[in-house]
């Protein structure tokens, strides 16, 4: 094999880029915010009122938002 040749490389198991010192969820989040090309925040807030309906669908009544103590 001289220089010019390329070994072949494993490929990641990882699905999305870790960042040092933050959750796998926190990473997961911000790779699918990017991917559908809007901000974080209003990605959460997507996931959240998704969350909100299927909740709702399941039990028919809305999901109440605790207040934190």
């Amino acid at each position: 094999m001289n220089d010019y040749e390329v070994t072949p490389r494993k490929r990641s198991k990882c699905e999305v880029k870790k960042i040092p010192g933050q959750t796998l969820d926190f990473c997961r989040d911000i790779a699918a915010a990017n991917s559908r090309g809007v901000s974080y925040g209003v990605y959460m807030g997507m996931k959240h009122d998704k969350e909100a309906q299927d909740y709702y669908e399941k039990f028919g009544v809305r999901m109440k938002r605790r207040r934190p103590k």
